[in-house]
């Protein structure tokens, strides 16, 4: 990732892209396991939806938009603008043919109910509207429990996140424009919809949505909280979704509106804290917003990474291979990250070791029994996810397509060196992600700060970047590679496939991130 190559309006997502590679629940059989087969369809459309997120903040961003009234288009951002808004509009549609077959189940005065145990069925009913005025409605009751249940549950997930995300589509990259009166007519002149701006807004606004919103959050979170009451785990897809849904500044306005105020003013208090007291900047696409932009992106994935399914005999070997302190980086190109950011790799972790390297060491006995616990039971990766920093198992960080190892093979480290560096790693653990960057700020960490801090005496390559210095993946990578490298590529992956030959050229290779480096590392690898 090379930071002078990213706007200001996605640097946050640079980051961000650490806190949200993989699902953070470990990959056991779960009891909840259905998957819509339309899903990753859906994950698709997400990544466009938040693509033009990204694209209409950077706009407004350079033209100023919320600090002018006077901002004007040149004849072709006009056309740029106007052809993004068509694209939005059919991307927009193809998301609503998720939502409103769904939201009718929460339109008044029909109702969604939890029944677990009851079986899944649609009640017909009737009720006293007025006097002599009978009302039709349904009830729909869902089991968790039974098949059908389950095909219910995730498909207003993907309802609820489909609504979800053009709320605050608008909220965020749709408004600013609309608010000003010569970009509306631009957006509006010579194009087939000519209405459509106007109808997205009054989507936004429209009362009965809101509400349909806001009963299929708490329908959504009601199955979360009872699955968590009787241990029952739900699959990563489905996981996905809500930590989408999660993300959203709707769902964050809901769970925070207090009793007896409005949901408007709800998402109006909310955004009027992101952004300073509703005043659009650089603070709107910085710390606040893109915090949930941000995860929501990182969820958005179109398959499972090519080593997700490694088997246990290929694992072995790997843990085998691996020695403490080696630094584990990733690439995930089905991720929307991977798409938005420049460079290859978008996630650093430290291999902590195995219990018998870290006796051999002498280091065991210093690290704490909960952690000794952990590795035992498999756990040995350091990273630093959505959650904060946490130790994680190999298994649950192979969902990625590329993997690379490197390790500090500088000739004057000792044993001591090891042992202060593994107990630093260790003291990492528990802290929460620093959605700020700044690696000169330890209470909190980002994924590739950890070598930054675990590796201390190092002189890393880092960025100043919206007046903080940050260090990438490929910042990292950087030292492994050149005839003063510190630090050796040992192990290599890419497209799923392990690759030996001359792996400081291909990582060389590969850090380039074009085309023609691309294919000079496919033929030194015969791929």
């Amino acid at each position: 990732m090379r930071f002078s190559l990213v706007s200001l309006c996605l640097v946050p997502l640079v980051f961000s892209a650490c806190t949200s590679q993989r699902d953070t629940t470990e990959r056991a059989p779960a009891a909840a396991s259905y998957v819509d087969p339309q899903y990753y369809d859906h994950q698709i459309l997400f990544s466009e939806a938040l693509t033009f997120r990204s694209k209409a903040l950077q706009f407004a961003q350079e033209k100023k938009m919320g600090e002018r009234s006077d901002v004007s288009f040149s004849r072709s951002e006009g056309e740029w603008v106007r052809k993004m808004g068509a694209d939005y509009l059919i991307t927009r549609q193809k998301l609503l043919d998720y939502t409103l077959p769904v939201a009718a189940n929460f339109a008044d005065p029909n109702k969604v109910k939890l029944t677990p145990y009851l079986g899944t069925k649609t009640e017909k009913k009737e009720r006293v509207r007025q006097k002599d005025v009978w009302e039709a409605y349904q009830v729909l009751n869902i089991d968790p429990k039974d098949p059908q249940g389950e095909k219910e549950i995730f498909k207003t997930q993907m309802a609820l996140a489909s609504a979800l995300i053009l709320m605050d589509n608008f909220l965020v990259a749709i408004q600013p424009y609309n608010n000003i009166d010569s970009i509306r007519y631009v957006l509006n002149y010579d194009v087939e919809q000519k209405k459509a701006l106007q109808k997205v807004a009054d989507s936004y606004t429209s009362r009965e949505r809101r509400e349909q919103i806001r009963s299929a959050i708490e329908f959504v979170d009601g199955v979360m909280a009872w699955r968590r009451a009787q241990g029952v785990s739900t699959s990563p897809e489905e996981a996905n979704l809500y930590g989408m849904i999660q993300s959203s500044i709707w769902y964050v306005a809901v769970k925070n509106n207090k009793e007896g105020s409005t949901f408007e003013d709800a998402v109006a208090n909310l955004w009027n804290r992101l952004t300073s007291r509703g005043k659009r900047g650089a603070r709107v696409v910085s710390y606040g917003v893109s915090m949930g932009f941000g995860n929501m992106v990182g969820l958005v994935e179109s398959r499972k990474g090519y080593l997700y399914n490694m088997s246990l005999n290929e694992k072995n070997k790997l843990i085998a291979e691996m020695k403490p302190l080696d630094i584990l980086m990733e690439k995930t190109p089905f991720r929307l990250t991977d798409k938005m950011i420049p460079g290859h790799y978008g996630h650093v972790a430290i291999w902590l070791g195995t219990e018998a390297q870290l006796k051999d060491l002498r280091v065991w006995d210093q690290l704490p029994r909960n952690v000794q616990d952990k590795i035992r039971s498999g756990h040995r990766i350091v990273e630093a996810l959505r959650p904060g920093v946490e130790i994680n198992s190999l298994d649950h960080f192979l969902n990625i397509d590329d993997f690379l190892v490197i390790r500090d093979t500088r000739s004057n480290i000792t044993d001591e060196y090891r042992r202060k560096a593994i107990l630093q790693a260790v003291a990492q653990i528990g802290k929460e992600y620093d959605f700020n960057f700044d690696v000169h700020t330890h209470t909190r960490i980002v994924c590739s700060e950890i070598a930054y801090v675990v590796f201390d005496d190092v002189k890393w390559p880092l960025e100043n970047t919206l007046m903080r210095y940050t260090i990438s993946p490929d910042n990292v990578a950087q030292l492994a590679v050149g005839n003063q490298r510190l630090f050796d590529p040992v192990i290599m992956y890419y497209g799923g496939r392990r690759v030996y030959k001359d792996l400081p050229r291909s990582l060389e290779l590969l850090l380039k991130a074009d085309d023609a480096h691309y294919a000079e590392f496919s033929k030194l690898q015969g791929i």
